[in-house]
């Protein structure tokens, strides 16, 4: 389903207002007048918001399809928009917007109330576990081998799950929901307690207390789908960038949760799922070798970090041969 015209001009009109702001920061009659047409309608204030967040606060995503289609009309359309409402800007003067938006976040930030006034990057080695207390109150709580960015304004609190796992117990203000993305997908919570799980293309979203809506980014071509909503014990699954949820399901969150008392839990998983789990608490990787190993489905519950006992267990339940090296162990299908 194409993305309405409507729908594109105010994207158009969004991306037009913050390479505005980004011109004159200290203009106090522009930052009114962006104002009344954010709050004209919620349209504005949400395609203004998606704008933002994206060339701002996770200026490494600049080159995602979504921003490079937006990129690309406001190009096209340059001027068409801006005359109506006032202001034109030429073709030069909407590239050289934009590219700084794409080259530097801060940049953009210029008026104090919208610059991020918390930008931390919060990493974990292999092996490591810990919880930080943020600006505003939430913890967040970030399992072995995780990367997790997180930009705050008076407008906004954005989060990002680069890679691995994070529990968020956010810290009510309606005023302001906190957003964590991982991948294409975007969750949206007000106080409430979750965790996302991001590796490769795989995203899991658990919900522990409260409400969440999860969304996608929308194609170039189309528009998003529906946002999900989750109940508490729920958990959402997605294999892949841009595809459906592979499972919607409640979960015994005492499970979902004991990797936060050194536990792993596996039900039915992989074996190259676990692995890649079992991986992030040591140094000595675990290798699987072949196609059929690694669809071999494995449940058991094991010690973070005790990988020795792990192989022991997969070579004792299947038919496989494992080589054991300085620092890889190596697992194949039994010839």
């Amino acid at each position: 389903m194409a993305r309405s015209l409507s729908d594109s001009i105010v994207h158009e009109e969004a991306a037009r207002w913050l390479v505005r702001l980004a011109e004159a920061p200290d203009d106090p009659a522009i930052f009114e007048a962006f104002e009344d047409w954010r709050d004209a309608a919620p349209e504005h204030r949400q395609a203004f918001e998606d704008v933002q967040e994206s060339w701002a606060l996770f200026g490494d995503q600049a080159a995602a399809p979504e921003l490079l289609v937006l990129r690309r009309d406001a190009l096209d359309r340059a001027g068409g928009i801006g005359r109506r409402r006032g202001f034109a800007l030429d073709r030069r003067g909407v590239a050289a917007g934009l590219a700084a938006l794409a080259a530097g976040p801060l940049a953009v930030y210029g008026w104090r109330r919208l610059r991020p006034d918390g930008r931390q990057t919060l990493r974990t080695a292999v092996g490591e576990q810990r919880t930080v207390t943020l600006a505003d109150g939430s913890r967040v709580s970030l399992d072995a081998n995780t990367l997790v960015k997180i930009a705050y304004s008076p407008a906004l609190r954005l989060a990002e799950v680069v890679e691995g796992r994070a529990h968020f117990e956010v810290a009510k203000d309606k005023a302001r929901p906190m957003k964590v993305r991982a991948g294409t997908r975007t969750v949206t919570a007000l106080g409430t307690a979750f965790t996302v799980e991001h590796e490769g293309q795989r995203v899991v979203v658990t919900l522990v207390e409260g409400r969440v809506a999860v969304t996608e980014a929308a194609p170039p071509r189309g528009a998003a789908p529906p946002p999900k909503e989750l109940a508490p014990q729920q958990q959402l699954v997605f294999a892949a960038d841009a595809a459906p949820p592979l499972m919607h399901e409640a979960v015994d969150v005492e499970r979902a949760m004991a990797w936060r008392e050194g536990k792993l839990v596996f039900d039915d998983e992989s074996l190259a799922d676990a692995v890649a789990r079992v991986n992030n608490y040591s140094r000595v990787k675990i290798v699987v070798e072949d196609a059929p190993a690694r669809a071999l489905k494995i449940s058991g519950i094991f010690n973070a970090g005790d990988t020795p006992a792990f192989v022991e267990a997969v070579q004792s339940y299947f038919p496989v041969d494992v080589s054991t090296g300085e620092s890889t162990v190596e697992i194949r299908s039994r010839s």
